[in-house]
């Protein structure tokens, strides 16, 4: 069962609001769009960008529902690949219309969610932006598609500075402005007592993140819409001001999620990378289970995949002799991400196991698509594997 609340707000310096909200029970899905463009008609822009995404409402409907039935990743990567899909159609269609009525530059914001099957799927482009409250924790969900932001990423000017920057309120990605566009897609499981939240920049630029987490855990999810709304009037209210409240029955065990998200934190590919990145970049990573006694990876085989252990523990043999056994949060096979050479060792599930996996294939599609996170991750692909060469000369060295 989803529970939500959704409001917009004019606020109290501007004449019209040019933000467009969606949110409907029957198809899991949550639209915020704030429109850009001033006399250039933004609010055009976000409606019709709400108006694209409802159409794919049954579509959005039949790509969870496959997944609730069977979360695997085919089904997982079909639901975000329709939301940038639909991103994509908005973008044209808004693209068009600036154009048949002379508007150049009547563009929109998005963040848009998928929810059910204890999960959450998002697109984002732009400056809108999602959360997630969890045990009483904030976490921003996405990452501001802005000038700021890219100065900040840079260490060119200070979290302070940025409050005051000329550039605050520049976006470096918008629907509309091209007929394609480049979105975020992530994903993120859901436990118990979880509220996700999608808001415009009219609530975000004005509550702090400590004061939103306090608001948005307050009451029901009625009231916590409606103290977002007030604190960003309070707060002077400057722009249009939309927020969505939601929460969500869950279906998954939580000691289970939490496994899951500490080996995507603690693998070496990923650690260094911020939260909303590693969301971004789960749209590669499966899961993989093995019973006792299971053969995972066989000497000799070649593979593609790299494993890393969730739960439970597996041996490693060389020649049929055991000779280390990996626990949580260890991984192996990494080697396979770079060749095609024959595994140097088998490994055997030793107990009840849960693995996550990422393959060759889907690494390379990645980086295709993500060029700047992908060659992130490329790096420090070679740095870890040639600091395990250099080990390996050094032992040589001393025999």
């Amino acid at each position: 069962m989803i529970r939500f609340h959704a409001r917009t707000d004019v606020g109290r310096k501007r004449k019209n609001n040019e933000d467009s909200l969606l949110a409907t029970a029957e198809h899991g899905l949550f639209v915020v769009a704030d429109g850009v463009g001033g006399r250039n008609a933004g609010e055009l822009a976000s409606a019709i960008t709400v108006n694209t995404f409802q159409k794919y409402g049954s579509k959005f409907k039949e790509a969870l529902d496959a997944y609730g039935q069977a979360p695997s990743q085919a089904h997982r990567n079909a639901v975000l690949s329709l939301l940038d899909q639909a991103a994509v159609t908005s973008s044209k269609r808004v693209y068009e219309a600036a154009a048949n009525a002379g508007r150049q530059g009547m563009t929109t914001t998005l963040v848009a969610a998928i929810v059910g099957g204890g999960a959450a799927f998002i697109v984002h482009v732009g400056d809108s932006r999602a959360y997630l409250l969890r045990q009483g924790k904030l976490r921003q969900l996405t990452e501001d598609h802005s000038m700021v932001n890219q100065l900040l990423r840079q260490g060119s000017i200070t979290p302070e500075e940025a409050k005051t920057s000329r550039y605050r309120n520049v976006i470096t990605r918008a629907v509309g402005l091209y007929p394609t566009v480049q979105a975020d897609t992530l994903f993120i499981e859901l436990v118990s007592g979880d509220r996700l939240m999608l808001c415009s920049d009219g609530c975000s630029d004005l509550v702090s993140h400590d004061h939103m987490a306090e608001l948005m855990g307050h009451g029901s999810v009625n009231d916590a819409t409606d103290v977002l709304i007030e604190a960003s009037l309070d707060a002077g209210g400057k722009d249009n001001i939309t927020v969505i409240v939601v929460e969500t029955e869950s279906v998954l065990e939580g000691e289970r999620v939490a496994a899951r998200a500490r080996a995507m934190e603690q693998l070496f590919l990923f650690s260094d990378l911020p939260f909303h990145a590693r969301l971004r970049v789960g749209r590669i990573v499966s899961e993989r289970n093995a019973a006792p006694g299971e053969t995972v990876m066989r000497q000799g085989d070649r593979g593609d995949t790299m494993f890393t252990v969730v739960a439970g523990v597996v041996a490693v043999l060389v020649d049929g002799r055991e000779v280390a056994t990996l626990g949580p949060g260890e991984h192996f096979g990494e080697l396979a991400l770079v060749d095609e050479l024959p595994r140097s060792a088998s490994i055997v599930a030793q107990d009840d196991v849960s693995l996550l996996t990422i393959s060759r294939g889907d690494l390379r599609a990645f980086c295709m698509q993500e060029p700047s996170l992908g060659n992130q991750i490329l790096w420090k692909l070679s740095a870890t594997l040639g600091s395990r060469l250099r080990e390996t000369n050094r032992l040589l060295s001393e025999t």
